[in-house]
């Protein structure tokens, strides 16, 4: 089923059929696969997730195609985002938004010790799952710091410093 669409793709709620373990596919559109830097965001999303294993942070399992169709599998968070719980509910009380940026921040850091800068955090990139663990996603906007990593990668030029990107 649908879980919802973001700027540059669509989620759904998928089961691998012999193990029953439910996952979330991000499918790129087909009209941005044309588009070489939609495809290269992508796929750097996809890598950026996969070499991330933090508990505050959304796995990526693989990345494939079939024909023009591009999808990433992560890990299938049952809960909401913090944008749609604060316009459900109302805003946070201080002690629960004080740890849900304490939360949030130690993923980050994960990501930066390994040369990654998200760029794009905001209420709605960040889930909130049953039992009040939040975990960062949509890594499309992360940018690679050469200064951080250990590894080279062309993935690093796809986004420039300077170029307005994000929300």
């Amino acid at each position: 089923r649908h879980l919802g669409t973001g700027g540059m793709s669509s989620v759904y709620l998928g089961e691998h059929l012999k193990m029953r373990h439910r996952v979330a596919i991000k499918v790129l559109p087909r009209s941005k696969v044309e588009d070489s830097s939609y495809l290269a965001r992508f796929q750097l999303e996809a890598r950026a997730a996969a070499a991330l294993n933090h508990r505050n942070i959304v796995r990526a399992f693989d990345i494939d195609h079939d024909g023009k169709t591009h999808y990433l599998v992560m890990e299938y968070i049952e809960g909401t985002d913090l944008q749609v719980r604060v316009k459900d509910q109302g805003p946070l009380d201080y002690r629960s938004a004080a740890e849900y940026i304490a939360q949030a921040a130690e993923g980050l850091q994960h990501a930066h010790d390994a040369g990654l800068i998200h760029r794009d955090i905001k209420p709605a990139n960040l889930l909130l799952d049953g039992s009040g663990t939040v975990k960062v996603l949509d890594l499309g906007m992360a940018r690679l710091d050469e200064s951080l990593a250990l590894a080279n990668s062309a993935a690093a030029t796809i986004t420039q410093t300077g170029s307005i990107m994000g929300t």
